[in-house]
């Protein structure tokens, strides 16, 4: 378990992603609905294929994981990884951490994620 808490990684999020203050903000402090917000940013980055802005979010989302408390990595992989779709996104796959494809993977074991179809 790392030492790295919820204001920590909100921040972060807050000065890499200014325009995400206002909704994060809305969530009253709950950090599941405000990593959804995260998803939910990541998930636009997949749509439109905006590979350095998918970089920059799997790369945050794995340093809190892998640094993060008990908390944050809950919610990384409950309320981020559990509702990433990446069924179409091959390139976005390649581009998470090794930490979170693992994570991924036993979410996807215990039927929690779809599957991958290129990882047959």
């Amino acid at each position: 378990m790392g030492d790295l808490h919820r204001s920590v990684f909100l921040k972060e999020l807050k000065d890499s992603f200014p325009d995400l203050r206002p909704e994060i903000d809305a969530q009253h402090g709950l950090l599941n609905l405000e990593m959804h917000v995260f998803t939910d940013l990541v998930q636009r980055g997949i749509a439109a294929r905006n590979a350095k802005e998918v970089a920059s979010c799997f790369k945050l989302a794995e340093k809190y994981f892998r640094d993060g408390n008990d908390h944050l990595q809950n919610a990384i992989g409950f309320s981020f990884l559990e509702h990433l779709n990446l069924q179409n996104a091959q390139w976005a796959w390649e581009l998470l951490g090794p930490i979170l494809q693992r994570e991924y993977l036993q979410l996807v074991d215990a039927g929690m994620a779809k599957p991958l179809p290129y990882r047959r």
